[in-house]
């Protein structure tokens, strides 16, 4: 390794691809440092957490690369210095050839396209400076929440508390005053506002920690597993970078100190999800049905939060199933969480969540397994208004959408997008499988049948 004035640069890396740096040409940045690793496109993905197809998307610029979170997650994967993707704020020299020597500004290295420098600096500015601190004025983030990419922005939040050394300590707020907050954060997610639940998250977090070392027991373990269920919840709409294991798995450690099973099957059920998301079909089925076993559905009148969620616990499983084509297990695993909705006749707001739950999933399941006819078939048996709240209504609709894209019907599925943004903005802005099913609908053949498409497109931080 060498220094250039702090900025520690490989040996291996070319003059081209500093060159490439300075034009703000990320894609060829980040082919360039994989080409002299001496690595395929698919050991990238394996280290980064994606896909072969994901990293050629990236090369070759059809996914732009401009989350803050992504492009310093490939610094770190690939061994670069920041300054390799624009994100340092110092001068630094690039490394040259032997007797040559050529220093790069700041200002040329986010000279990519017109305008994109400019849009990650407000990005980066804000993650870094103004939600440094949960407290700001509402003006400052409604501003802000315009411009910035909520996905980079809840990673760049949510990996200086998991990621830390220690969790810092913060003064302890009461039980009671901690427990409303974080039913105050939730909401913020059930709404998919979630700028402003990054702004507060990672605050809480710490707030959680410090209780349960100041005051400890079971209370204030419930405290912590439920902020980082949370913070799993969020990862998990994010592209996978490690930190959602993180958090599941803190979640879970907490969760099994609370003595109460809720908190645990819910803990487990995610860790079931992060399990699923990196290709661990089986291992995600068998945490979802045990913790769905530790529920108490036994007597003549079974308590409905523990009947509801073991519904919600079959639905992940019959989808890790159907993730892992399994269609049999897949199809008697949804059947039974409908069994389930059936017992929840004396609670019907709780059946009625339960029932549309168990639709979503065959939707989800019909549709990883290519069968998106079944699945549209499907999603005509639920109303959005079933759907307990507004995260659940947005993954819906995006869901029928992927549908439509893969019944080869491009422009419903743009349709049905652009009605999940009116619905809930923040979710169509922020999840990952958005973003990658509007690139693809952003580069079909018939984008012509799609006006809009790329402001779309901007707005959900695909563009470059």
């Amino acid at each position: 390794m060498r220094e250039y004035r702090g900025c520690v640069v490989p040996n291996w890396s070319s003059p081209a691809l500093w060159d490439a740096a300075s034009r703000g040409d990320y894609a060829t940045v980040l082919r360039r440092a994989r080409e002299e690793l001496g690595w395929s496109q698919g050991r990238l993905g394996e280290k980064f957490g994606c896909s072969a197809s994901t990293i050629s998307r990236f090369e070759n610029g059809r996914r732009g690369l401009r989350d803050v979170a992504v492009l310093r997650r490939f610094a770190n994967v690939l061994g670069l210095p920041a300054e390799a993707f624009g994100l340092s704020t110092a001068k630094h020299e690039r490394p040259v050839a032997r007797g040559n020597e050529t220093h790069v500004s700041r200002n040329n290295i986010n000279s990519g396209r017109k305008g994109d420098g400019q849009v990650r600096r407000r990005a980066f500015l804000f993650a870094a400076g103004l939600a440094g601190t949960a407290v700001a004025a509402p003006g400052a983030f409604a501003a802000a929440e315009a411009e910035v990419d909520p996905a980079a922005f809840l990673a760049t939040r949510l990996e200086v508390v998991l990621l830390g050394p220690t969790v810092p300590e913060a003064e302890p707020m009461p039980p009671d005053k901690l427990r409303a907050a974080l039913a105050s954060a939730w909401e913020d997610f059930h709404s998919c506002r979630y700028v402003k639940l990054a702004t507060r998250l990672p605050d809480l977090i710490t707030a959680a920690e410090s209780a349960q070392r100041q005051f400890g027991g079971v209370r204030a373990a419930r405290l912590v597993a439920d902020a980082y269920n949370l913070a799993t919840r969020a990862l998990i709409k994010l592209e996978a970078s490690g930190l959602e294991w993180i958090s599941a798995d803190r979640a879970l450690r907490a969760a099994s100190a609370a003595d109460e099973p809720l908190v645990l099957a819910e803990a487990t059920r995610l860790l079931g999800s992060v399990c699923r998301r990196a290709g661990h079909y089986d291992r995600a089925q068998e945490l979802t049905l045990s913790a769905a076993d530790q529920l108490d559905l036994g007597g003549a009148e079974p308590n409905p939060e523990h009947l509801a969620l073991h519904g919600v616990l079959l639905c992940s499983a019959g989808y890790a199933a159907a993730r892992g084509g399994d269609r049999e297990r897949a199809v008697e695993l949804l059947d039974e969480a409908d069994a389930t909705a059936v017992r929840l006749a004396d609670h019907p707001a709780r059946q009625t969540a339960l029932t549309a739950n168990v639709v979503s999933h065959r939707v989800s399941a019909h549709y990883v397994l290519g069968n998106a006819g079944a699945a549209l078939h499907d999603s005509q048996g639920v109303q959005l208004g079933q759907f307990p709240d507004t995260e659940r209504r947005a993954r819906f609709l995006v869901d029928v959408a992927l549908c439509l894209a893969q019944w080869d019907k491009p422009d419903r599925a743009f349709r049905t997008l652009l009605a999940a943004e009116r619905a809930a903005p923040g979710e169509v802005r922020t999840r990952a499988t958005v973003r990658r099913l509007v690139s693809d609908l952003l580069h079909h053949p018939r984008q012509a049948a799609m006006p809009g498409i790329r402001r779309l497109a901007a707005r959900t931080h695909v563009l470059t």
